[in-house]
């Protein structure tokens, strides 16, 4: 017999508020006969658990909710689960690993490396080497230009006695340190190659060629090689020529040894690792002659050798054609020259390959370089040849998550907004902090009334000099319509995607709960001029859930008098702004304020009450809490 869910619930609140936790939790536990994986059941659960003191078992819940959002795709909410467990019991620390599993889900690389960084810190300081070392190699996997993982690689190696790693890596720093003419740096990987090899070829040679010159090993390796008219036979010039030879005639094998002992005696010799390269390539080690071309092409884009790096690039393409990581690199490399519509091309070309092909592990991949053939070249022909397969509309699982917790009615209305002016100059935002007052520069010609004074600003966060403007939501229409995908602002493409991650983030902690948490998302994604009106309103509700209704009002006062808050968005903050002035007995303030958006939502309701409370001379008492929270989805978000 199915569950009455309306009764269960019902009895759950009433339990919890006569605090008989132990009940409440058992109606919550019947939920799950009907739905064992709905996260929103275990998270409740793992709420009424703190409120009992029953850490261990909170966590446990709180673990169930997370992994039940995430098996249904609701990233941002089992990260909030996850930072919950963190917050009852910071001693969890194998929560960072899903944390920096699902950063690396969403492509935010950073935040992943963030993450992973963390709890391997943690297994150092445990004594807990080898899981610090798996960690450690999965960030490097993710980022292999990591240089700070990849020394921290070598040196638990060292500590775990596996020497052959730990040499191949200390070598890779000190190579990658002398081509960056790093050369203490550089000096140091080395010494720590000969303390676990005395014979080393290459390091005991790199750091004699430094110690007497104290320049590039790469220069002093070429001044000291001899002319080929002057090369007796077998040296230098003769073994490249000979491993040349060799190389064009199939036998690869012996070109192979001869060019691993010139790399012994000219570390670094770019002709030489282009050739080895380019062995590798024919002998059909792709994986191998991939890395290698990654880095030769990479260290020449960095060094702004275009031609060099395009060559390599291009080398590597032949043989292997659908190659994204090369595509990508491509890509790169015609963004720095300029060339924004040539560099689409190759980015959307991977994309191409990507659809056709994932790459596990890598699901974001996709979306994250279209994104940038959208930020490079938004109307061009590949553009809109790959623009249906990442119609937000068809998969914008993200965006009902954030917004569905902000409908309360069943009715919701629909918001039309205004079109929207140049924004003004941004406001001055202050950052969270525990008792965290907001002061809002205000932008517009016209002064908001007066707010009750505050303490001072802890901090303030300029935004951008020259925001762009923020797309125009869609206008309401009588019957649903799908707005077309704004894309992303050229200027400033990846302060867009992150605003917007952010923004998506506050309202997932805010969802479960987590309010300081949400509001520092919240401040971080109001830089941005496209979701200023969204976060700061957002803010203030968060402060309204912690009943500091005196800032939660300063700060929507403040909002309310910025010329970007227009149209839809403006009558909701001023529908916020009047209930909160309600709750706190401002009844004439209320009414005014009601009075400006006659017609919105319930207002002519409230209006009537507050009329007769003020002719009979009564009190106005709490209205129903279920009109106290805002009815309407954020629009355009």
């Amino acid at each position: 017999m199915a569950v009455d869910r309306r009764t269960v619930l019902q009895n759950a609140q009433l339990f919890a508020s006569k605090g008989q936790y132990e009940a409440a939790i058992a109606e919550w536990r019947k939920l799950t006969t009907d739905t064992p994986a709905d996260g929103t059941i275990f998270n409740s659960i793992g709420d009424l658990q703190l409120k009992r003191n029953a850490t261990p078992d909170a966590v446990a819940a709180f673990l169930q909710a997370a992994g039940a959002f995430r098996s249904e795709g609701s990233v941002l909410k089992a990260i909030a689960a996850y930072k919950k467990i963190l917050k009852v019991d910071p001693t969890k620390t194998e929560i960072y690993r899903h944390l920096g599993d699902l950063n690396a889900e969403r492509g935010l690389l950073s935040s992943a490396v963030q993450d992973y960084v963390t709890l391997g810190k943690h297994y150092v300081k445990d004594g807990r080497n080898k899981e610090a070392l798996e960690i450690y190699r999965k960030i490097i996997s993710q980022d292999p230009s990591n240089l700070d993982a990849q020394l921290r690689v070598a040196e638990l190696c060292e500590q775990e006695q596996l020497v052959d790693e730990a040499i191949r890596v200390y070598l890779q720093l000190g190579r990658e340190r002398s081509a960056a003419q790093q050369y203490e740096q550089a000096n140091a990987m080395y010494a720590a190659v000969l303390r676990l090899n005395p014979e080393n070829a290459e390091a005991k040679e790199i750091i004699t060629m430094i110690e007497a010159g104290g320049g590039a090993p790469l220069n002093l390796a070429r001044a000291a090689k001899p002319s080929a008219a002057a090369a007796k036979p077998g040296e230098g010039s003769d073994l490249m020529a000979e491993a040349t030879r060799r190389i064009e005639e199939g036998q690869y094998a012996g070109a192979e040894a001869m060019l691993t002992q010139l790399l012994s005696r000219e570390p670094g010799n770019p002709e030489i690792c282009q050739l080895l390269a380019r062995l590798h390539l024919l002998q059909g080690n792709l994986q191998v002659a991939l890395g290698e071309y990654r880095f030769l092409a990479g260290a020449a884009l960095r060094a702004q050798d275009y031609a060099m790096a395009e060559s390599l690039i291009n080398d590597y393409l032949k043989v292997e054609p659908a190659s994204v990581p090369m595509l990508e690199l491509l890509g790169e490399l015609y963004q720095e020259k300029g060339d924004a519509a040539t560099a689409a091309q190759h980015f959307g070309r991977a994309v191409e390959i990507l659809l056709e092909h994932p790459e596990p592990g890598m699901p974001t991949l996709p979306a994250e370089l279209f994104e940038k053939v959208q930020a490079l070249a938004p109307g061009s022909a590949i553009a809109r040849k790959l623009a249906p397969a990442f119609d937000p509309n068809a998969s914008s699982s993200t965006e009902r998550e954030v917004t569905e917790p902000m409908v309360m009615t069943p009715e919701p209305i629909a918001i039309q907004l205004e079109p929207q002016p140049e924004p003004a100059p941004a406001p001055l935002i202050a950052a969270p902090a525990v008792d965290m007052p907001f002061r809002l520069q205000d932008s517009s010609a016209t002064p908001a009334a007066p707010a009750p004074p505050v303490a001072p600003v802890l901090a303030q966060v300029a935004p951008p000099p020259t925001p762009a403007p923020a797309p125009a939501p869609p206008v309401a229409q009588a019957a649903p319509v799908e707005p077309a995908p704004a894309p992303v602002p050229a200027a400033q493409p990846i302060a867009q995607v992150d605003a917007e991650t952010q923004y998506a983030l506050g309202m997932a902690y805010k969802d479960m709960g987590l309010l300081e948490e949400a509001k520092e998302e919240f401040v971080s994604s109001m830089k941005d001029s496209g979701f200023f009106v969204d976060s700061c309103l957002m803010l203030g509700l968060c402060l309204k859930e912690q009943n500091r209704f005196d800032q939660a009002i300063q700060l929507l006062e403040k909002l309310i008098a910025d010329s970007r808050c227009r149209g839809g968005n403006a009558q909701l903050v001023r529908y916020e702004l009047a209930m909160l002035y309600e709750k706190t007995g401002a009844r004439d303030r209320a009414l005014a304020m009601y009075q400006s958006i006659p017609s919105f939502h319930d207002v002519p309701r409230r209006v009537e009450a507050l009329r007769i409370l003020g002719t009979n001379g009564v009190a106005h008492p709490e209205l129903p809490a279920s009109s106290q929270t805002s009815p309407l989805p954020l629009a355009g978000h």
